[in-house]
């Protein structure tokens, strides 16, 4: 089998599963790019973060849900455009257990997922509006791509590459930890 379609073969045989994408932006309701299109800040995204409890998530009971349908395989948002990790990384502190929710949220869908025998999967955004070495201004989408104070500041964008494959390296570890 071709080496690039072996990594894709289980998802094209399970063909049924679940895409979650759920973070902060769920908050102002208007979409998971709401800070690119009306160029939020982050202190003007800080409220949300501040406010982030999700009392009602329940992934034991999404997992069941999915089973029940028939689906195979989950995959949940770990960290989208706005830099903010639903996982307890160590190398921010803009992540769920810094918020009024104060817990590891990947670690309870993994754990669920797992418990009702589904693959799980992570959607890891690239990109990163929140982090200080990811280039903002000139960017397409960055919400502060017009601002001129961001400019000429400097940005190391390798210190960001660095940063992004260390989350990476924590979520597919401490996840790997429980099965």
């Amino acid at each position: 089998m071709n080496p690039r379609f072996e990594r894709t073969a289980t998802l094209m045989n399970d063909r049924f599963g679940l895409f979650i994408h759920w973070g902060l932006y769920a908050i102002p309701a208007r979409g998971e790019w709401v800070r690119s299109q009306e160029r939020i800040t982050n202190e003007q995204y800080q409220a949300y973060f501040e406010e982030f409890n999700p009392t009602l998530y329940d992934p034991r009971a999404w997992a069941k849900a999915a089973k029940a349908a028939g689906q195979r395989y989950a995959v949940l948002t770990t960290k989208h455009h706005d830099g903010f990790c639903l996982f307890d990384s160590e190398l921010t502190d803009y992540k769920a257990t810094n918020t009024p929710a104060g817990r590891d949220l990947i670690r309870e869908y993994v754990d669920a997922f797992r418990e009702e025998g589904l693959q799980v999967g992570f959607y890891y955004s690239l990109i990163d509006w929140y982090h200080s070495d990811y280039p903002a201004f000139g960017d397409r989408q960055h919400p502060m791509r017009a601002e001129e104070s961001y400019k000429n500041r400097e940005e190391q964008f390798d210190r960001y590459l660095e940063y992004m494959h260390g989350q990476v390296r924590e979520l597919l570890t401490t996840t790997e930890k429980s099965i």
